[in-house]
Order: C-alpha cells, then structure tokens, then sequence
C-alpha cells in the first residue's frame, strides 16, 4: 500500500494494511463494550425512539443517553429524523442487519437476558403513552 505525506511516497508495511482494515471490526465491538450503549442498541432494533423514551426504558440520566446517542450519530450507527421539536433515533439502515445479528447473537446465549427483557417491556410502556405515534411526555414518566 503506498502513501503520501508531504511530497514523499512512501510504502506501508503489510501488518499497518492489516490493521487499518481490523480497526473497523474493532470498532464495530467497541459499541457493545459499554452497557448503557449496548443497551440503547437493543432497544433501538425494536423501534425508533426519542431520547426521553430511552432514558425512560434503560433508567439512565438524559445525558448519559443523549452522549452516546450523540457517539452513535457520529459514528455513522444510528440517525436522526426531527418531528417538531422531537427527535427521533433509529439505527442506521446500512448497519442495522450486522447490529441486530449481534445482538441475536447474544440473546441467543442468554447474556443479559433478563435486564434486555426488562428494557423492552418498560420501552414498551413509554410507547403505548404516544400520543398518534409521537411522544408527548418527556422522561420520567415509567
């Protein structure tokens, strides 16, 4: 692989191609390290949500769910739709069938079964509050 820096070209050793190129499977992992994240993910292959309905469902602080919510947007892992003065999050289309696999993946092995479980009934609850199809609430309300 060659580069440029400057007005040099220069080689880069094979093992820097290789790595380049495992960095974005790293990557991809890394958003299931955290928790809350890994969390928000899960809920997010159910439905789309507003951040309030999220706080709600993962019985997290707003900014804890709006920082990696802001993570995710940047990465590329999930996107915006605004209604209003709401804003709705989803997974992004070309990401979301690999995030769901994993995620499949998981379940299947029982891992966190119980709090995902839980998650998805209370995400439930704040959904069946919408007032036609939107939230209306703010958190706090489950």
């Amino acid at each position: 692989m060659h580069s440029r820096r400057g007005s040099l070209t220069f080689d880069l050793p094979a093992s820097m191609c290789f790595y380049a190129h495992m960095s974005k499977a790293a990557n991809f992992f890394k958003l299931f390290a955290d928790p809350t994240r890994y969390r928000i993910l899960h809920l997010l292959t159910l439905d789309e949500c507003c951040v309030c309905e999220l706080v709600d469902a993962v019985q997290t602080p707003q900014y804890t769910v709006s920082r990696h919510l802001a993570g995710l947007r940047k990465g590329g892992w999930v996107v915006e739709r605004r209604d209003g003065t709401w804003i709705y999050y989803r997974l992004a289309p070309e990401h979301a069938p690999l995030i769901k696999a994993v995620l499949q993946i998981a379940q299947a092995h029982d891992l966190d079964a119980q709090l995902l479980t839980a998650d998805a009934v209370r995400l439930q609850t704040r959904l069946d509050l919408r007032t036609e199809g939107r939230c209306t609430l703010g958190y706090g309300i489950v």
